[in-house]
């Protein structure tokens, strides 16, 4: 049997065995390996050995601990939608929908807003002074997901603000005086003729 490299030949049995359980638990490979001051590549051959099959992962993905997937049922009964969850976690979706198959557990799976429905609900957060985070709660979605649509929602406030272009009043000539009436027939003889002259020229 090939020898282990010197440092990680130098834990103790204990070590080894407390190493895997933290990996276990959560920790990723690179934190171990600081902590106990083996070569991170070391570290991962060993535990990719020793670890139970399946329970591998990619040395610094986020494991969907017990306590995890509790929080991930909870914001789902606070109505957020299985991708804000996700989101929220730091975790993929597919992996979460694996670990509540895995432990039997199961979230509610809910229709995406379109995105002509989420932007105006953000606008009236802003303008309602709601921060980034109470419109996420507003909404059941993450953060994160108010952060793809804040730009737009954003560009949709500014427009909403801007004053629109005031309209000519309709003139009722039964209102006007006689001296109004006869200034604009003159100005409509004048335009007349200008435009005959340019047309002639």
């Amino acid at each position: 049997m090939m020898a282990q490299p010197l440092k990680l030949a130098l834990l103790t049995d204990e070590q080894r065995a407390l190493m895997v359980r933290e990996y276990l638990a959560g920790a990723t490979c690179e934190a171990l390996s600081r902590k106990y001051g083996c070569r991170p590549h070391t570290l991962r051959e060993y535990i990719k050995r020793s670890v139970p099959p399946g329970q591998y992962r990619h040395g610094s993905a986020r494991v969907i601990t017990d306590a995890l997937l509790k929080q991930a049922v909870s914001l789902s009964q606070n109505g957020m939608a299985r991708k804000g969850i996700a989101e929220q976690l730091g975790v993929n979706l597919k992996t979460l929908g694996e670990a509540l198959r895995k432990r039997g557990s199961s979230i509610a799976k809910r229709t995406c807003r379109p995105r002509s429905e989420t932007i105006p609900i953000i606008v009236d957060g802003l303008k309602r002074g709601l921060s980034k985070e109470e419109i996420a709660k507003q909404l059941g979605v993450a953060e994160i997901t108010i952060n793809n649509y804040y730009k737009d929602a954003m560009k949709h406030l500014r427009d909403a603000k801007q004053p629109e272009a005031s309209k000519p009043k309709a003139v009722n000539l039964a209102d006007l005086s006689q001296e109004e009436r006869n200034a604009i027939a003159s100005n409509a003889m004048w335009r007349g003729l200008e435009r005959w002259r340019g047309a002639n020229r």
